[in-house]
């Protein structure tokens, strides 16, 4: 049985997370990793956002179906 793999998380930087976002500024994200609403990974010195957690915050919630 094979099994599938979901393709890896880009990973951005904290200036490719804002313009990813479009409508945030550096800050913004820098005070989002601080107060962990956007988790960081570190790479070496490299502070870097996973594009799931950034779309997480641009869709909107998934309800269930009697909701």
């Amino acid at each position: 049985m094979k099994t599938q793999r979901s393709a890896p998380d880009r990973l951005h930087s904290v200036e490719s997370a804002a313009e990813f976002l479009g409508f945030v500024s550096l800050s913004t994200i820098r005070s989002w990793l601080t107060q962990r609403r956007l988790t960081r990974i570190k790479v070496g010195r490299l502070t870097r956002v996973r594009e799931s957690e950034l779309l997480a915050l641009i869709q909107p919630e998934q309800k269930g179906p009697n909701r």
